[in-house]
């Protein structure tokens, strides 16, 4: 976990500017119908293992610009070290939480909304995440990547399994995603799926800092698949711009879901207890 935790926060230190700008190219068309819609003058944002803050500088910033509110920004991460780094990104941040996001201190529906990503991917329990995220926030944008593709399991088939083992020892990623299973997992612990997209990550132009590193330590394991990373993204961009969706299921990319948390017990059932009395 040491190691895990130590190539993470060199991940993050080095994904740069890019990345931070690639990922909120993809995260704002979903904000207008959090932020957009609701008339709200305040919006409380907590970002949940944010990395060097970069995400939630830019997307506070593209919110008081766009829809004149003012951010109330938080941060919850479990590295101490990356909080300071996300206070210096952030010096107007009102809380870094050093919390686990199964169980925060925070209060129920404190947050209008979460950002969690490129998360759910390292989390021991993503179930218990999202029920503790529907017990404290009203919306969620994550970003998760779909792992579990028709080339990732041939890849791992033909290593015998070595694949999947760099992404758990090296990046953490003890879950893999296909769009059913993480729809599936957010409709039954978190709330309504309001919308969503692929990010297609396939368009060569970008620097490997904005693919996460994917395609060149990954890809390069061994030797054995670094020199058709090219060519296989060539051909996945191809297949992108026929169905987003299908080439989800053949090739690795992400997808951004903007989510709706369902009501806490206590506002459910404060509910049913009004209808019956009606």
């Amino acid at each position: 976990m040491t190691r895990v935790m130590k190539n993470l926060d060199e991940a993050f230190l080095s994904s740069g500017v890019k990345g931070a700008r690639w990922k909120v190219s993809k995260i704002m068309p979903l904000l207008h119908r959090v932020v957009g819609c609701t008339g709200n003058s305040e919006v409380c944002l907590l970002d949940v293992g944010g990395g060097t803050g970069l995400v939630l500088n830019r997307i506070s910033s593209c919110i008081e610009k766009t829809y004149d509110v003012k951010v109330r920004k938080l941060a919850l991460d479990l590295s101490p070290k990356l909080l300071e780094i996300q206070k210096k990104t952030n010096p107007d941040l009102e809380k870094a939480l050093n919390e686990d996001i199964c169980k925060t201190s925070l209060g129920n529906k404190e947050i209008d909304l979460t950002l969690m990503i490129d998360v759910l991917e390292h989390l021991p329990d993503p179930k218990g995440t999202l029920e503790e995220l529907r017990r404290i926030s009203d919306f969620a944008i994550f970003k998760v990547p779909l792992e579990d593709n028709l080339h990732r399991r041939l890849l791992n088939l033909l290593t015998r399994g070595k694949y999947r083992q760099h992404d758990m020892e090296n990046v953490g990623h003890i879950n893999t995603y296909n769009f059913v299973k993480l729809q599936q997992q957010i409709e039954n612990h978190f709330g309504q799926i309001l919308d969503f997209h692929f990010t297609n990550v396939f368009d060569l132009d970008r620097a490997w800092s904005t693919m996460d590193f994917h395609l060149t330590n990954v890809f390069d394991l061994d030797g054995a698949f670094g020199t058709s990373a090219n060519l296989i993204n060539s051909f996945a961009a191809c297949i992108f711009e026929l169905s987003p969706r299908m080439c989800s299921i053949m090739f690795y990319d992400f997808v951004v879901i903007l989510a709706k948390g369902y009501p806490t017990r206590e506002k459910r059932g404060a509910e049913i207890e009004t209808r019956r009395v009606i």
